[in-house]
């Protein structure tokens, strides 16, 4: 999986020119293995036999040309994928899916549309340009190869074109085959399958990268790295359930930056940011990890649940928290800044969280009112 994931920024940037890159590097084998098949078909007799010559060599010479058109224009593509505008790499990118695609296409109508795995590979190609590029990149190159298509699937229905125009007979003709058409088969199938296999592994892969994502995104407050308020509510639910059941305390403590509006107004939000990030990353630490429960509220408001403590230790856990805040330096346009917080603490029994957590932001109100920097405790 750790080699997937350094594929995702190639698929998921849609960069044209590392794009270009990767989409060369995966169409050269396919395009490679058709081209040496028939390398060697023109150059054994008992097989030479098997295709039409002229149009096979016209075919095999057109491959090669694209071969080394598309080796250049990919290395074109590495060596200036950094310092090019993204149009010279759409350009670039226009130059090597369009032949391609109008080639794989011809192929497969000169093997035959019903007869060879050829279809597989275009559509294999087809979907990794898709995979990589806009849609408007593929558009010349997906109406070529289709007009190609098209236009011999009407000149065979008509009878004017046989049904594999690059060989002398078709290929399966009721009895065994030969040597030859059962080896071409297995490579070609094999070169078709295996890239399709790797694709699938590829999107399962990226489904499930996604949907962690999404989970991710869910439950958890993307600045601070804690979770956002509906999934602490949904764990306090669970924890006042299981403290009803079991009779055992709980506490919960709400924190509120002071002066938080100052800073904003005074150094701008990503001030504020930095501030309210911090502080994430203080409490996250300061915690108890899988017992603990720590979310971002909402602006500078944070609440910390704490399972099976009582409000002596809930009171050591905010006391904690606000000395490593006050010792943390905090620097903003050269100026040293020092930030505190307030915080209510409150121990409830019996399975109240909702009540706890009112009683909590209250004593929040009240560390405020009595001068900030404070920590005011109750029992709810």
């Amino acid at each position: 999986m750790i080699g997937l994931s350094r594929l995702d920024p190639w698929f998921r940037e849609r960069n044209a020119s590392r794009g270009t890159v990767l989409y060369c590097l995966c169409t050269l084998p396919l395009l490679g293995v058709l081209w040496a098949l028939q390398s060697y078909a023109q150059a054994t007799p008992a097989v030479h036999v098997l295709f039409n010559t002229g149009r096979l060599q016209v075919v095999h010479a057109v491959m090669g040309l694209l071969i080394s058109w598309l080796v250049m224009v990919g290395g074109t593509a590495w060596y200036r994928r950094r310092r090019q505008p993204a149009e010279y790499g759409e350009v670039l990118a226009y130059l090597v899916v369009t032949p391609t695609l109008l080639m794989m296409g011809i192929l497969w109508v000169g093997y035959g549309l019903l007869d060879t795995p050829l279809g597989m590979m275009a559509l294999e190609v087809l979907i990794l340009a898709r995979a990589l590029f806009a849609p408007r990149i593929l558009l010349p190159g997906l109406v070529l190869g289709l007009a190609v298509v098209l236009c011999s699937a009407g000149l065979q229905a008509g009878g004017v074109m046989g049904t594999s125009p690059l060989l002398s007979g078709p290929v399966f003709t009721g009895v065994a085959l030969s040597w030859w058409w059962a080896r071409w088969l297995q490579v070609v199938f094999h070169a078709s399958a295996w890239p399709f296999v790797a694709a699938l592994l590829y999107l399962f892969h990226s489904l499930a990268r996604h949907k962690a994502e999404l989970e991710t995104l869910a439950h958890t407050d993307t600045l601070t790295g804690l979770f956002n308020r509906r999934e602490f509510m949904s764990r306090l639910n669970i924890e006042s359930h299981r403290h009803e059941r079991s009779g055992s305390l709980m506490s919960v403590i709400m924190l509120d930056v002071d002066y938080f509006k100052r800073i904003n107004d005074a150094y701008g939000h990503p001030a504020g940011d930095i501030v309210l990030a911090r502080l994430g990353g203080l409490i996250r630490d300061g915690l108890r990890q899988n017992v603990d429960v720590a979310a971002r509220m909402g602006g500078e408001e944070f609440a910390v649940l704490l399972p099976q403590t009582d409000l002596a230790g809930a009171e050591r856990v905010a006391r904690k928290l606000g000395e490593a805040l006050r010792d943390t330096a905090f620097t903003f346009d050269n100026q040293p800044l020092r930030v505190t917080m307030s915080a209510g603490v409150v121990q409830v029994a019996g399975g109240r969280g909702e009540l706890a957590l009112r009683v909590a932001d209250a004593n929040v109100y009240a560390a405020k009112h009595a001068g900030r920097d404070q920590i005011v405790t109750s029992a709810a």
